[in-house]
């Protein structure tokens, strides 16, 4: 399913953390590797307007008449070609792991331009760096990982740097794939993605159902809301023993298939318990799946899937559902 991976980098340490990881999933996939960077119009302006009316110096500090600084266009094309080097030489080091790649430099919007390479390209998934924010700095400010999640229904691969090594030690594919279920069509159309993973990767496959019980307030996830619909502690019991009958059928398919699964019913807070659920064991990947919710209830409220990308510090690979 996954034969074609974007991978945006910006030049910066945090994005190019991420290149082990999706490296590693690449080869055990078989898929290749595109990296891209772009170029926003907006950094070259505030480098423009800093340096509007200086002319270059002498040596001895007279003014190079007729020698302005370089205009934009001289700064893009300065830009573009050191991107086109920085790529290069993560290609020839993901090469070096055994995974085709290839390199690509755009200019424009950061989120649009990669929305726009990735549908050009036919990429089958986005991998990029995501940091962890409020839910109101990202509700206000948003980012171009966010902007991609939602631009999009090409699934995301997104990876909080700060807890992932250098190349060499993140090389390999995922340890265990965590699949959160919910009875929905939507969040069970991630389950044959999840299993061709756990498949070429030899990895454990666990599905995992939360229980809501009501809650309202702030976690760390952000603000959590519970089901409405809370039948109280007599039927809790009953409830669990619904959901693990419901589960099974995943884990008969998933042996059937060859693979190593399990399931796990635990009970709260979804994102905080998907959260928790990854983080027992380190090499973990979450894949779930992400109504695309849009507008002002989602940045102030925010689905499951962003919280979980907020909060935890493994791998979330998020499937929108498709739009056509």
């Amino acid at each position: 399913m996954f034969k074609k991976i974007l991978v945006p980098l910006d030049g910066s340490e945090h994005a190019r953390k991420i290149v082990g990881w999706a490296t590693g999933l690449a080869r055990v996939l078989g898929a290749e590797i595109i990296l891209i960077s772009v170029i926003d119009p907006e950094d070259i302006d505030i480098f423009e307007a800093t340096t509007r009316g200086l002319e270059k110096r002498s040596p001895t500090g007279s003014s190079a008449v007729g020698s302005a600084v370089r205009t934009p266009a001289d700064v893009i094309n300065r830009a573009i070609a050191q991107a086109e080097n920085d790529l290069q030489v993560e290609a020839e080091t993901i090469s070096a792991a055994g995974v085709k790649s290839s390199i690509s430099v755009g200019a424009g919007s950061p989120a649009e331009v990669i929305v726009s390479e990735a549908h050009a390209e036919s990429v089958d998934l986005i991998a990029m760096a995501t940091r962890r924010e409020s839910a109101l700095a990202r509700g206000v400010l948003g980012s171009v990982t966010d902007r991609v999640l939602h631009s999009t229904s090409i699934p995301l691969l997104t990876l909080y740097p700060g807890e992932i090594h250098e190349f060499e030690k993140t090389s390999g594919g995922p340890e265990r794939v965590i699949v959160p279920l919910g009875g929905s069509a939507l969040s069970e159309s991630v389950v044959k993605p999840a299993m061709e993973i756990a498949q070429a990767s030899g990895a454990e496959i666990i599905f995992t159902e939360i229980l809501r019980l009501p809650f309202f307030g702030v976690g760390v996830a952000g603000i959590e809301y519970g089901a409405g619909d809370y039948a109280g502690n007599f039927g809790i019991d009953a409830q669990k023993r619904e959901i693990t009958e419901y589960l099974q059928g995943f884990i008969d398919d998933a042996e059937n298939a060859g693979l190593k699964a399990s399931a796990n019913v635990r009970s709260g807070s979804p994102s905080q318990q998907i959260v928790e659920e990854a983080s027992e064991i380190d090499g973990s990947i979450i894949v779930m799946a992400s109504h695309g919710s849009g507008g002002l209830k989602r940045w102030v409220v925010g689905s499951v899937a962003d919280k979980v990308i907020r909060s935890d510090r493994r791998p979330v690979l998020v499937i929108p559902p498709k739009t056509g």
